[in-house]
């Protein structure tokens, strides 16, 4: 194998366990995805998301999530790197509502850098695509930018 599959497949192994670690609400693993200084947000809003936070803000929202990350396409240049990824993340509210899911599929688009510690996202855009469930309660919940 060489050096380059090699290095793709670490970096979408980094997309995998950042989704793994979201469902199992694994902070130590999730962490590991990012950049000390990583920054992660929405097209109109960068960095709206407190990383070490991010977890704690779901769980008390969901009681569970799933997401599925596919169609990488990983371009790898020397100790940096791009990945571009599908996603469909789907979410059970706590709270009772009239439509206990929301839904939203889009695409993330990464920057990730070779650390001592293996490949790691410094910046990583979610670009929604569509968004389905209670718009008043997606938008209650602070993620108003998501339904826009």
């Amino acid at each position: 194998m060489t050096e380059v599959m090699t290095d793709e497949r670490a970096i979408i192994e980094v997309g995998m366990r950042y989704a793994r670690s979201i469902d199992t609400r694994d902070q130590e693993k999730f962490m590991s995805c990012f950049t000390p200084d990583a920054a992660f947000g929405l097209p109109k809003l960068r960095s709206n998301l407190v990383l070490d936070q991010s977890l704690a803000f779901l769980n008390e929202l969901f009681s569970a999530t799933q997401h599925v990350t596919t169609q990488f396409q990983v371009e790898v240049s020397g100790d940096e790197a791009s990945m571009t990824s599908y996603y469909i993340a789907t979410h059970v509210w706590r709270k009772q509502l009239s439509d206990p899911l929301f839904v939203m599929g889009g695409f993330y688009e990464d920057s990730l850098i070779r650390t001592p510690d293996g490949w790691r996202i410094r910046d990583r855009l979610l670009v929604n695509v569509w968004v389905t469930g209670d718009r008043d309660a997606i938008a209650a919940a602070g993620m108003a930018e998501l339904v826009q």
